[in-house]
């Protein structure tokens, strides 16, 4: 009898045990995803406003040139 209680007491810690190992990767898995998460946003918003300047100074250009182009013609 005393062994099949000393089991079930294991088992029951064990169950306990991998329960806050669980928990505690979930916990660190969020704050890590987080803290990665939020640096690559910034640099997607950086990028963003570097390819809208490259397209704006591109069709400043355009302009200009078709600009020459018909009061030279």
């Amino acid at each position: 009898m005393r062994i099949n209680k000393n089991m079930k007491r294991r088992q029951t810690m064990k169950l306990r045990i991998k329960a806050v190992i669980f928990l505690t990767a979930v916990l660190i898995s969020f704050v890590g995803f987080s803290l990665i998460a939020s640096p690559f946003v910034d640099i997607l918003t950086v990028g963003k406003e570097a390819g809208y300047e490259q397209i704006s100074n591109f069709l400043a250009r355009s302009d200009v040139s078709t600009a020459l182009k018909s009061s030279e013609g």
